[in-house]
């Protein structure tokens, strides 16, 4: 019984070989050098950017959230593993025209989350660890000449 599941499984990783050996190559190409964050989720919106989500239960990331009238915009939230102030952004948008990223603002953990697209281009964003489980997280993706968040 063992030497006909034996006998298929290398047949199988052969096949596999032989496939992957026809396969067509591409290429990686290092667009920005660092995001400032980790990106966990891209998500390739209509306007020609990428959203990245990273976790927020890690401590602070090398993108700081906007000043805004002169007060730093921070997450505040006494659930979070790390930093219940945390001053860094954990999510960006990457504009593929500009190469540029702006930092966005997410409340919740989006670690273990899973996200799809709405019928109007509205990115939504389910589920995460700790406070972020049992949350829906929208992001409505604008122009590259806007401030959307």
């Amino acid at each position: 019984m063992a030497a006909p599941i034996f006998f298929c499984l290398q047949l199988l990783c052969f096949a596999l070989t032989i496939i992957g050996t026809h396969a067509q190559e591409g290429t990686w190409e290092v667009i920005v050098q660092n995001a400032g964050i980790a990106a966990m989720h891209a998500a390739v919106t209509r306007f020609n950017t990428v959203v990245l989500l990273d976790r927020t239960d890690i401590g602070a990331s090398n993108l700081s959230l906007p000043i805004v009238n002169g007060v730093q915009q921070c997450r505040h939230d006494p659930n979070d593993l790390a930093l219940t102030t945390d001053c860094s952004a954990h999510s960006a948008l990457l504009d593929l025209q500009t190469n540029k990223i702006r930092p966005l603002t997410i409340q919740t953990d989006t670690w273990c989350s899973s996200g799809q697209f709405l019928p109007d281009g509205t990115l939504l964003q389910s589920g995460g660890f700790n406070d972020g489980n049992t949350k829906f997280r929208t992001f409505t993706p604008c122009k590259h000449t806007s401030s959307c968040d």
